[in-house]
């Protein structure tokens, strides 16, 4: 991937190297010794070409980029060669690097004078576990910043043709884990109360439980008409899409095979994904071209 940014937001009007502009940049932290700095940076979705235009440029400064699993990894083109790549990912029930590790990690690189990038999928604060290390980084007196991303909880809905707002079938919108933290003791997500919102709900991390998330949300009286869509590997080339009833799309979705990483939509607008599959449309045009090309 390359994508150009103007050589004077390169350089800056004080002549110095972007590294140095973005770490004279950082915010002061109380009581910190640390001549380094870290960011938070959201990669968007899955497109690469959605991350932001203020996420690159510290992505092509940064001494360390320490990343997760679901980045598209065509962006680690973008670091420089000198850089050091760390993964950082987790995949359900496989945890390499615990969390407490990978905060430890972030203060011991900007102790050292260097730039960080933490780069996380989608926004490091939408489920992202982005507060967690922000956190983390404050109690250890580290300058941080954070790179808001496009989320995948409006950016895989896009790519599938649905809008998760619209005036005609929702004036809200209510984004939920289906992934809770294993150490509480108690469910925190009330999905029959959800059922009652008149909201769109858009669910991230919810294939494993999308059962009993239907389950419930049936059982707090959602109609079990109400359209559903379940995105997998939403902005990508290898995007899927099912759409069905509340009642039969966890069915639908296994059957289908749909795996993580997936997002689902359950409202009136996910009935727009058929008439709105812009992206679906694109991909059939490439592939028609390139067919012909072979004739």
């Amino acid at each position: 991937m390359s994508i150009a940014i103007d050589e004077a937001t390169r350089r800056g009007d004080s002549g110095k190297s972007t590294r140095q502009q973005l770490l004279d940049a950082a915010p002061p932290a109380h009581g910190s010794s640390s001549s380094g700095k870290v960011c938070l940076v959201g990669a968007g979705p899955g497109d690469p070409e959605l991350i932001t235009l203020k996420g690159l440029r510290y992505l092509r400064a940064a001494d360390v980029v320490v990343y997760d699993r679901l980045i598209n990894v065509s962006l680690l083109d973008e670091v420089r060669p000198e850089a050091e790549r760390v993964f950082a990912g987790k995949e359900p029930g496989c945890h390499p690097m615990k969390q407490e590790e990978i905060n430890s990690l972030l203060i011991k690189y900007a102790r050292q004078g260097q730039l960080v990038v933490r780069l996380k999928g989608g926004d490091p604060f939408v489920f992202g576990r982005g507060g967690e290390e922000a956190l983390a980084l404050a109690d250890a007196g580290i300058p941080f910043e954070i790179v808001p991303g496009v989320s995948a909880a409006i950016a895989v809905p896009a790519y599938a043709g649905i809008p998760i707002t619209h005036r005609e079938y929702s004036s809200s919108v209510t984004i939920v884990t289906g992934h809770e933290d294993p150490t509480h003791t108690s469910p925190t997500v009330n999905w029959e109360r959800l059922a009652k919102l008149d909201s769109t709900l858009v669910i991230l991390m919810g294939m494993t439980a999308l059962a009993s998330i239907t389950r419930q949300l049936l059982q707090g009286g959602l109609h079990p008409d109400t359209p559903a869509a379940v995105i997998q590997q939403g902005t990508v080339p290898q995007q899927r899409v099912v759409t069905d009833t509340l009642v039969n799309i966890a069915e639908h979705a296994r059957t289908a095979g749909i795996k993580p990483p997936a997002v689902v939509v359950i409202g009136a607008v996910a009935a727009l994904s058929d008439p709105l599959a812009w992206f679906e449309a694109a991909r059939s045009d490439v592939n028609r071209s390139v067919e012909r090309l072979k004739e």
